[in-house]
């Protein structure tokens, strides 16, 4: 292929990234609605962890019901918690709930499920409660960015089924309590369905079993905390095909359920799954569910998160550079969002910010520094809005942080980190976060667990604090911050006002006067110098007081021509 053709495809593939990305955008705006995930945790909710779940349902395709119970187990965190509540949409009817097999009363209305416990929990006492209920879940009119079933059939006419519920919630298809600031321990999966199909979810499957004549019930078990939006399950004429992958801490089958009609195209598709988890194992650490396994399920929709079991709808479909996006991006979530994970959405731009930014490393690893400034220019900053803070409030629900900066302005940040602190310290403090305990599994984070974390590894890096006064290490001096970086990024709607003149002089110079607008933000700037056919770039320091550079002759000055500041610029008269 030639160059320009490679370029114009390249081309052509950021604007069909972009065009997903932003519907994306706009259909989650719109359909969360009530049903939006997260916000403050009530108060009931938060006398309790939950420690595990267990589902066992009946899901019929010819009437699109489910049908069955879940047993939730929880733990009180108070000396005395007097009511279990827990989240479920009104869409489905609660036949009874049950307490060591004595039928309990309660309420269910408002999508909330209410009962007063006549034996009070104390702190660390356990109970377990088991909610039969049946209904129609409601039905995904476009998914994944509306949550719900999706009841469709393949090509031969089997059903084929899906559910995902980012944005709203596990609490539209089983009961749990839908708050990313709690997870369980481990959660057991039996689902019973057509003994002509498959039932693909979380975890290792246990066995299957007969069920009354012409059913079978498949038993899955993870072992791990899973946030209730990614329990999912998959059904339909599913073959298996697996591939096995060796990585540094074990090995384990790449596992992919796909459909039988395309299972001649599983193998590629397994060998870049392959290649792609090395590519993760390197920058954040290895896989972190090895004991179990890195599935795939064929979806009728684009694709999800789902923990050990990322939904894949993109139709074999590779780009220009030959490489499969959407299963670069989802994959790139098991470490952003299902093991470091947000406990308020107001940081949902952990899960999607660092894994955007995982794709332009992805690029720059296989292709070059090009490709990856290619990719931040032509996809990220061209889906960059403005609108609010990317982390706009505190306890913050699913429609009030969703938009495209969670995705392209916060990788873009994390860009503009880079250059201010460096390719090998970013490299370090994204793969300490992926990795420390502190950040993983049941510690769930927030955006000040990052900046805390960014703000240590700066005193604390050998080669950072010996860089030269002139570089980068300027900005900071010993036992400073960067705080300043985060408010103006995070906190802030608008990103930074880089206001500059050039000014000619008499005695044949130019001047450079430059500043930041926004007070307290001091980011150095690159300037490239070109004076006839010699080129040199020059890193000016840039506080919100001008600052005044000399240069000799009639240059021309072109501010930070690489493009690593997520920045406006004004050019003053």
């Amino acid at each position: 292929m030639s160059t320009v053709n490679a370029k114009s495809c390249f081309r052509l593939t950021l604007i069909f990234i972009f065009f997903i990305l932003a519907l994306a955008t706009l259909s989650h705006a719109r359909q969360f609605g009530a049903f939006a995930s997260g916000g403050v945790l009530s108060p009931n909710e938060a006398k309790y962890d939950v420690k595990y779940y267990e589902l066992n349902l009946k899901v019929d395709p010819s009437h699109q019901e489910i049908s069955g119970y879940v047993e939730a187990r929880v733990e009180s965190v108070v000396p005395a918690m007097d009511t279990l509540e827990l989240d479920l949409i009104n869409n489905f009817t609660i036949s009874k709930i049950e307490r060591a097999g004595k039928t309990l009363p309660f309420m269910h209305q408002n999508h909330k499920i209410k009962l007063a416990l006549a034996e009070k929990l104390t702190t660390n006492q356990q109970a377990s409660f088991r909610i039969h209920y049946a209904g129609k879940p409601p039905v995904a009119m476009r998914p994944p960015w509306e949550g719900g079933f999706n009841w469709s059939k393949d090509g031969n006419g089997k059903p084929w089924i899906g559910v995902s519920c980012q944005g709203e919630g596990g609490k539209i298809w089983w009961p749990c309590k839908d708050h990313p600031s709690d997870e369980p321990d481990s959660v057991g999966i039996n689902i019973t369905i057509p003994d002509s199909l498959y039932c693909a979810t979380n975890g290792l499957l246990q066995e299957i079993v007969p069920a009354e004549k012409g059913w079978k019930t498949f038993r899955w078990k993870t072992r791990y905390p899973i946030n209730n939006y990614n329990v999912s399950i998959n059904i339909g004429d599913y073959a298996i095909v697996r591939r096995p992958y060796h990585g540094t801490t074990g090995t384990m089958d790449i596992t992919f359920y796909v459909l039988k009609s395309d299972s001649a195209k599983a193998p590629a598709l397994l060998e870049m799954a392959e290649e792609f988890l090395h590519f993760y194992a390197k920058y954040f650490g290895e896989y972190p569910w090895i004991k179990e396994k890195f599935g795939l399920a064929h979806t009728y929709y684009l694709g999800m998160e789902h923990q050990t079991i990322n939904a894949y709808g993109n139709h074999f479909r590779n780009n220009a550079l030959s490489y499969d996006w959407l299963m670069l991006h989802e994959m790139g979530h098991e470490w952003w969002g299902n093991y470091v994970t947000a406990r308020d959405w107001a940081d949902f731009w952990i899960h999607e910010g660092i894994c955007s930014y995982a794709e332009a490393l992805f690029l720059n690893d296989k292709f070059g520094l090009e490709a990856y400034h290619k990719y931040v220019k032509e996809n990220l900053r061209q889906r960059i809005q403005n609108r609010q803070p990317i982390v706009p409030k505190r306890n913050a629900t699913t429609s009030e942080t969703y938009n495209s900066d969670i995705y392209a302005k916060a990788a873009t940040m994390l860009h503009t980190l880079r250059y201010l602190i460096g390719d090998s310290l970013l490299r370090d403090v994204l793969k300490t976060f992926a990795t420390d305990p502190a950040y993983t599994l049941h510690n769930r984070v927030v955006s000040q667990d990052f900046i805390d974390l960014v703000n240590r590894k700066i005193n604390q890096d050998s080669i950072w604090l010996s860089r030269p006064r002139s570089s980068m290490r300027s900005v900071i001096k010993s036992g400073q911050d960067l705080n300043w970086f985060f408010q103006q990024y995070l906190f802030t709607a608008k990103p930074p006002t880089l206001e500059y003149k050039i000014l000619r002089k008499p005695d044949a110079s130019t001047e450079l006067e430059i500043r930041w607008r926004d007070e307290g933000f001091r980011l150095p700037v690159e300037v490239r110098v070109t004076t006839g056919d010699k080129v040199s770039v020059k890193r000016v320091e840039v506080t919100s007081s001008w600052q005044r550079y000399q240069f000799t002759g009639n240059p021309k000055l072109e501010i930070d021509p690489t493009g690593w500041i997520l920045m406006e610029v004004v050019e003053g008269k």
